[in-house]
């Protein structure tokens, strides 16, 4: 019974373990402030949505291979509010593989969103002075490669004996799907003005 009871609690603590932590901001969603923020006017954001793919360390290369957006990829349009900015920090300070952090529905509700065409374009018009988050996903196929050991060659000495041996390796190459967040902070200061940005 007793080593019953041992197994479930490592069965437990492997599974809290694993568990998805999800946190909310705390702060006052003001629904009339966003909505007033992304009320009508005379201003546009347009721009091209595209991604690198990422290195073994999690970083994009400068110089690496851009993918632009699908059609029909959704770019989202949030006016950036106290509400907003809290979500945004305490994303960029605790999300990892393990915790995610999430707007409330409501506040989730108070968004433009934009399609991207063949190129990646989109566009958001009739815009009010302010400042905006955008943000979207940008799915791709990528090429990856890695080497294996396929065979040796081996050395001898003039008399037959045998001195060393060397490793033959092949690269294989295969592709694979991936997804990579992109997103940048806007901020329109006359009514009319255009911003042409890059995701």
């Amino acid at each position: 019974m007793k080593k019953i009871s041992i197994v479930m609690m490592l069965v437990f603590a492997f599974i809290f373990s694993k568990a998805q932590n999800t946190y909310y901001p705390q702060a006052f969603f003001d629904k009339k402030l966003a909505q007033q923020m992304i009320g009508f006017g005379n201003s546009t954001i347009e721009g091209v949505a595209s991604t690198k793919q990422k290195n073994n360390w999690g970083v994009k290369p400068l110089l690496g291979e851009k993918h632009y957006a699908p059609k029909g990829t959704v770019v989202m349009l949030f006016p950036v509010t106290p509400y907003f900015e809290e979500f945004y920090d305490m994303r960029r300070k605790y999300e990892n593989k393990k915790t995610t952090v999430y707007m409330s529905e409501e506040a989730f509700k108070y968004r433009i969103e934009a399609l991207t065409d063949d190129h990646g374009r989109f566009k958001f018009e009739k815009l009010k002075p302010g400042r905006y988050y955008l943000e979207t996903i940008v799915n791709f196929t990528a090429t990856a490669s890695y080497q294996k050991q396929t065979g040796q060659s081996d050395a001898y000495n003039a008399y037959g004996g045998y001195l060393y041996s060397t490793p033959i390796y092949q690269t294989f190459f295969y592709g694979y799907s991936s997804g990579n967040r992109e997103s940048k902070f806007v901020e329109i200061k006359q009514d009319g003005e255009l911003k042409e940005i890059k995701l």
